[in-house]
């Protein structure tokens, strides 16, 4: 009996563990899909598979005339719990996906360096392609618009021009 409760903690503890992964993934998905929705001419796709595996989100960028070809920009969110060779296979993927740029977006600074420093540090001198070009590493803090940031003066105009809401100009 104490190895089947052993055995159901475990089950647990798993399921949540990946319940949190999950949850972090959609915190790092929000932004890139809200984004992308608010800019004319992309499409946003969540989870697009050509067969090679899901990318998080894929931004398609349509130029506009049939002679020029779409472009894919293809976000995938990693959280800290990785490897290098997770990190290659995001690579593979989004190449086997027809991804034209890559942005792996990451929760920290920290983390965002040490996978741009991997990628700086993989031999491409046989390759044709430079990753360093090919793919860029970003927090979810990066990607909002400076736009979007306020600091306290214009957080304070905020919440003056909230007092007068019940006021009617006319």
């Amino acid at each position: 009996m104490n190895q089947n409760n052993q055995n159901l903690d475990s089950s647990l503890s798993s399921n949540l563990r990946s319940q949190e992964r999950q949850q972090m993934i959609e915190t790092l998905k929000a932004p890139i899909i809200q984004m992308g929705k608010n800019v004319l001419g992309i499409e946003v796709t969540e989870n697009y598979d050509q067969g090679a595996g899901p990318i998080d989100v894929l931004w398609t960028f349509k130029p506009g005339s049939e002679a020029l070809p779409d472009i894919r920009m293809g976000f995938v969110c990693l959280i800290p719990e990785y490897s290098e060779s997770t990190i290659n296979e995001i690579i593979i993927k989004s190449m086997m996906n027809l991804v034209d740029k890559l942005v792996i977006v990451v929760p920290s600074e920290n983390m965002a360096k040490k996978i741009s420093d991997s990628i700086e540090s993989m031999p491409n001198s046989s390759s044709f392609l430079q990753l360093r070009k090919y793919v860029t590493v970003l927090t979810s803090s990066t990607l909002v618009p400076k736009t979007d940031i306020l600091g306290p003066r214009e957080k304070q105009n905020l919440q003056t021009l909230g007092r007068g809401e019940d006021e009617v100009i006319e």
